[in-house]
């Protein structure tokens, strides 16, 4: 079995933190349920290859030139830039999936489900509910 390189470690150790980071997230609210595990580790995934494209996006061009059968130069939308519109697009269904978008949790506090201040002590920064957990 070869060994994994150094970036595929670092984009496997980003994928776990998310996970952690989200699975906690939902404990901490009581909210965890078992049919959520695999929209979190799907989710995981996907950021996992979100990331493994914002990299390899960065420093090339947004345009490409293309040759078409005819013989005649184009300019398209790098293929790298389209996919990756795509893979925030799930990364956002799947938040919507776990409630756990803006503006989702901004409805449940409004609604008195998750509370709207920040932490206990007045000296703190005002947090969102997703970074206190």
């Amino acid at each position: 079995m070869p060994r994994k390189s150094k970036a595929t470690l670092a984009l496997e150790q980003i994928a776990a933190e998310a996970k952690s980071r989200i699975t906690n997230y939902l404990k901490d609210g009581h909210v965890l349920q078992a049919s959520d595990i695999e929209i979190v580790n799907l989710y995981a995934e996907t950021y996992q290859f979100y990331c493994q494209l914002k990299g390899e996006l960065i420093g090339k061009k947004l345009m490409m030139s293309y040759t078409n059968k005819a013989g005649a130069k184009n300019l398209i939308k790098n293929p790298l830039a389209i996919e990756l519109t795509k893979t925030v697009q799930v990364l956002n269904n799947l938040l919507r999936s776990l409630g756990l978008t803006p503006a989702q949790r901004k409805e449940f506090a409004d609604k008195g489900f998750i509370p709207k201040e920040g932490g206990e002590k007045k000296d703190e920064p005002v947090r969102d509910e997703f970074e206190r957990f």
